[in-house]
């Protein structure tokens, strides 16, 4: 199906735009300026009001790769990038938010070093904020592995939606999107739970962080225990929901569910027993991301001494 490093085979880039006017250009240009030019970027608009409709028309006038679909009303970014990917032609696909930059030959890259064997992969991603493009931080200097293990997703998931590419064939397995789920954490977890998530450990994608970014919106609460409550129901209900679906993996399965058993008995004030043996159990799937070094179950029982209280990472 793929041969690396041809630029034969047809890579679908899936955007999806909601009041994006400030930023879209710089993004649609670096998808643009691409090294490797066999794409079509297509675009749906989530009913926007400011300019972004009248740039992407602009756009697309005069770039014949890029197809433009509206929808009339608002359906919500799960739903709008279930659709783009519905839309999309290409055997390949790589997501792209509107706000981001692109690395110049991303797609070239991961075409050329795709896992073998790997349906979904997933390269990395640093910050800028706001117009600061100049002061950009790379991805941390953690570990960066293939995943086959959806414990490594729910801890500290290495995998964000605007950094991946994956075959048309894998969204049957993971479609329907349900609304009010990250759909990047919710195809990542099939890719998991289904086979492994291929990793290329470059910086390819360079993420916007401002006041409007779709994701931010528990993360941004600033009162520390409210936004800790709120964050672990909100992990409660994504690992109930896809696990009570979906049993691919069960011992795997099994474990979530223990894990959130003992997340709904937590207040964030007191320790917790349960968590911290669950944790120091599991701790080589949690801590994943940690680089061997000497004493390093030392560093593990810091951790789950701090995840007794809190719960998460």
């Amino acid at each position: 199906m793929m041969v690396n490093g041809s630029n034969t085979e047809l890579v679908s880039i899936a955007m999806c735009t909601y009041n994006g006017g400030k930023y879209l250009a710089e993004q649609l240009n670096s998808l643009l300026n691409q090294t490797y030019y066999h794409t079509e970027i297509v675009i749906v608009d989530d009913a926007s009001t400011d300019s972004t409709i009248n740039i992407l028309h602009e756009y697309a006038g005069l770039h014949k790769n890029i197809k433009v679909f509206e929808n009339k009303k608002n359906i919500g970014y799960n739903k709008n990038f279930e659709k783009a990917i519905a839309l999309c032609n290409g055997e390949l696909i790589a997501i792209s938010d509107q706000d981001d930059i692109w690395e110049t030959n991303k797609i070239e890259l991961m075409m050329k070093q795709w896992p073998k064997d790997s349906s979904f992969v997933y390269s990395l991603s640093g910050n800028f904020t706001n117009d600061n493009f100049e002061a950009k931080t790379a991805a941390p200097k953690i570990v960066y592995t293939p995943v086959d293990d959806m414990h490594k997703l729910v801890f500290n998931s290495p995998v964000h939606g605007h950094a991946c590419m994956f075959k048309k064939e894998f969204v049957k397995k993971c479609i329907p999107f349900p609304k009010d789920i990250f759909y990047d954490w919710w195809m990542s977890m099939f890719a998991a739970a289904t086979g492994t998530i291929g990793c290329i450990p470059q910086t390819l994608t360079w993420h916007r962080v401002h006041e409007n970014n779709s994701s931010r919106n528990i993360v941004s609460i600033k009162d520390k225990e409210s936004r800790n409550q709120q964050l672990r129901q909100q992990c409660v209900y994504f690992i109930e929901t896809f696990c009570s679906k979906n049993s691919f993996k069960p011992q795997q399965n099994k474990s979530l569910f223990e894990y959130a058993a003992i997340l709904k008995k937590m207040d964030g004030k007191n320790f917790s027993a349960a968590m911290f043996a669950y944790v120091i159990k599991n701790r080589k799937l949690i801590f994943h991301y940690k680089k061997p070094k000497p004493f390093i179950f030392a560093s593990h029982l810091k951790h789950a001494f701090k995840m007794a209280y809190k719960g998460l990472l």
